[in-house]
């Protein structure tokens, strides 16, 4: 039986229906897909509170564009996780959760909660993939409270094959003082869907959003990233670098939302995108939204092919035009690529991003 999710990632101020943009849905066939029943943790982490049972922080009125992703999620939920790191705890290595589906955990539907405590400071890696041979489908939600003074990243990278789909949104919520690094990667499946919304609640409190992706064939990627400022010089930054093939159709929508009350507060977001093949189909909606005076803002979409300066510049060291077009669209990824722990992880997706930049040629 079918079950469509529908209303996913919307466009907060809606555009142009023609267009498509405004919100996402998905189609899938749940029926006689084996429930998650595997184990992400792969070793125990000292200093780290870790329990199966529900969390207490679980927020009553979820970011708008990420309602409905949260509500499918908690009516599919057969994985649940709370994550604490305690006031003053400093983590001296990344914690994993290594999520793999196949034909016996094929359906995922978890809900994720880590609660960074005052002054602590960790990276939280979250890995999802899935072997291609089986119908699978990953639809998930995570919480990210961070409190005072604490400095905590957060990575997730989607490795579904790409005959599989995926459904993910993540919230963050920063507190005074606080600083949130927030990395997602797309990296397969037939059709991703990504949403992140970011409220800066403290004063002083601060967030980057970075996200990459390699999209080709005939697949599919709709993202809505944003972030809320709601208090005095807070400062939240979205960074996103991506490339485009084929068929490939990607619609992005980025949100900087200046509140009443976060006067002194700056914000950035930019988007850069190559688009290596004719018929790929690229949507971008960038939005600035202010409802304070005293607020810097700054947006910025770019979309094109490979710089032909660049390309000469190598060629001209005797590297050839195949070698020199990858070289050029790869080091377009390094401002995301760098922040991405650890360093298996970030080796696996450049490879990704060079094996779909070969398909290029």
């Amino acid at each position: 039986m079918n079950h469509t999710l529908e209303r996913l990632n919307k466009l907060q101020n809606p555009t142009w229906n023609a267009l498509k943009i405004n919100e996402t849905s998905v189609v899938i066939d749940l029926d006689g897909m084996p429930a998650y029943a595997g184990n992400p943790l792969q070793k125990k982490y000292s200093g780290i509170r870790i329990s199966r049972e529900p969390a207490l922080e679980v927020t009553e009125n979820p970011p708008a564009s990420l309602r409905d992703t949260r509500g499918y999620a908690a009516a599919f939920c057969n994985y649940r996780l709370h994550i604490t790191i305690p006031a003053g705890f400093v983590a001296k290595e990344p914690i994993v959760l290594d999520f793999h589906l196949d034909g016996s955990n094929a359906l995922l539907a978890d809900e994720l909660f880590i609660s960074a405590e005052a002054g602590s400071s960790a990276t939280v890696v979250l890995r999802y993939a899935s072997d291609g041979g089986a119908n699978c489908f990953h639809c998930g939600y995570t919480t990210l409270n961070v409190k005072a003074n604490a400095n905590i990243r957060l990575i997730k990278a989607q490795r579904l094959a790409e005959n599989h789909t995926g459904v993910d949104a993540t919230e963050v919520n920063v507190d005074t003082g606080a600083a949130a690094h927030v990395v997602l990667i797309e990296a397969g499946a037939q059709k991703s869907v990504s949403g992140c919304s970011v409220q800066l609640t403290g004063n002083g409190a601060s967030a980057d959003l970075d996200g990459a992706y390699a999209v080709n064939r005939e697949r599919a990627l709709d993202s809505n990233y944003r972030i809320e400022y709601k208090a005095i010089n807070t400062q939240g930054n979205i960074n996103v670098r991506g490339a485009l093939l084929d068929k490939a159709r990607k619609a992005a929508k980025s949100t900087l939302d200046f509140l009443p009350g976060a006067a002194g507060a700056k914000g950035r977001e930019e988007e850069s995108v190559l688009v290596l093949g004719s018929d790929a189909i690229n949507l971008s909606a960038p939005l600035l939204l202010c409802g304070e005076d005293d607020v810097e803002g700054q947006h910025a979409t770019t979309t094109g092919k490979i710089d032909e300066n660049k390309l000469f510049y190598l060629m001209s060291r005797g590297i050839g035009k195949s070698e020199a077009r990858k070289l050029v669209a790869l080091a377009s990824f390094n401002s995301v690529l760098e922040k991405i722990e650890p360093d298996s992880l970030r080796e696996e997706i450049s490879l990704f991003i060079q094996e779909v930049l070969d398909d290029a040629d």
